[in-house]
């Protein structure tokens, strides 16, 4: 076998058993603490990236402003979920946490998928509708706007 692959595989097997270590300890350290399993971490940096992007392109802030911003604001939207939401579910059973913070990022992720979609459903209707020489007939009529 070869040596260089040997160490290939050897460093691709270190990468990622320290990412699933990373993870499990996040995980563990949190559940510890708050007494929550909570998943809302992937949604957590959806929210900090588009609020770095909006910095950066809508408001015109350069590189280093939205540095500092954006985990200001990830912070205070954090601060706002374990208020409203978090804090309610402490007695309660480790199902219901479970279920809050896994339905948050799906909801989240739908919500901020919902303009693309409409858009590439409206491209595809129209080339469909040219075919068929009807707007009325198309599958995505509904759904897409204008």
């Amino acid at each position: 076998m070869n040596t260089q692959a040997l160490f290939g595989q050897l460093l691709i097997g270190l990468i990622n058993g320290s990412f699933y270590a990373l993870l499990s300890l996040g995980l563990a350290v949190i559940f510890g603490l708050l007494n929550i399993i909570n998943f809302t971490h992937g949604a957590q940096y959806m929210v900090g990236a588009f609020t770095a992007y909006f910095l950066l392109n809508k408001a015109g802030l350069n590189y280093w402003w939205a540095l500092v911003i954006t985990p200001f604001v990830v912070g205070a939207l954090g601060v706002v979920i374990e208020r409203l939401m978090l804090s309610r579910l402490y007695k309660l059973d480790h199902l219901y946490g479970l279920l809050l913070t896994l339905a948050w990022p799906s909801s989240s992720r739908a919500r901020s998928t919902t303009s693309s979609d409409r858009r590439a459903c409206r491209i595809r209707s129209r080339k469909a509708c040219r075919a068929r020489r009807t707007w009325a007939s198309c599958s995505c009529r509904t759904t897409a706007a204008g």
